[in-house]
């Protein structure tokens, strides 16, 4: 079961985003396995270290790593401010409380109806646990329940096949678009878009 948990709110509706305003003091996303709780501003520079110096980086932002300075400037504070939900928002991935991961959606398209999502792990010792999927899944429910869209998708490059995987797991499916390639560490890489479909998540 997966459950949002709302304390101390100043207003919160069931209603979808773009026609009620959700401002949100205290949030937890439940799943199965792990709590999803909003990054502070005060966190930043730890998720900053989690996404840079982790093994899970690697897949990230590479060997070369990025400056903090650029860091923050793809990493707003938008992204750690909960009253401004439709902005995008990052959250911890909590397993018996300590921190294991991030997991984030990005800007709302709300003209397109669709997010897109981000996630990692940064101990591959907590890799193959079903930590990852279970985040996965409580953020699609929340983002589904809570917002008037219809497509959420995340993307992964091709030399990481365990992630396309696990994201196949949850129900995403590979996207029907022309390939793309990136330059990663100076290698061409695929770029693998995959989505998962409001209706898909009906009727699961």
């Amino acid at each position: 079961m997966y459950l949002t948990t709302v304390n101390n709110f100043e207003e919160y509706q069931n209603g979808k985003l773009g026609n009620t305003s959700i401002i949100l003091k205290n949030m937890e996303i439940k799943g199965e396995k792990v709590i999803l709780t909003p990054i502070k501003s005060e966190e930043k520079d730890e998720f900053y270290k989690l996404a840079t110096e982790t093994e899970g980086s690697k897949f990230w932002y590479g060997a070369n790593g990025i400056t903090k300075e650029k860091f923050f400037e793809d990493w707003n504070d938008s992204y750690f401010d909960i009253n401004s939900p439709e902005k995008g928002q990052c959250f911890w991935i909590v397993v018996n409380g300590g921190k294991i991961g991030q997991i984030n959606y990005n800007e709302i398209d709300l003209k397109n109806k669709k997010v897109e999502l981000d996630i990692i792990i940064g101990d591959e010792a907590e890799t193959g646990k079903g930590y990852g999927t279970d985040a996965l899944k409580a953020l699609i429910k929340y983002l589904f329940d809570n917002f008037d869209i219809n497509k959420i998708w995340i993307e992964a490059r091709g030399n990481n096949p365990r992630a396309i995987r696990a994201y196949e797991k949850v129900g995403f499916k590979k996207e029907d678009l022309p390939s793309e390639k990136e330059n990663f560490e100076g290698e061409l890489v695929d770029k693998v878009g995959l989505e998962f479909l409001r209706n898909e998540f009906l009727c699961n």
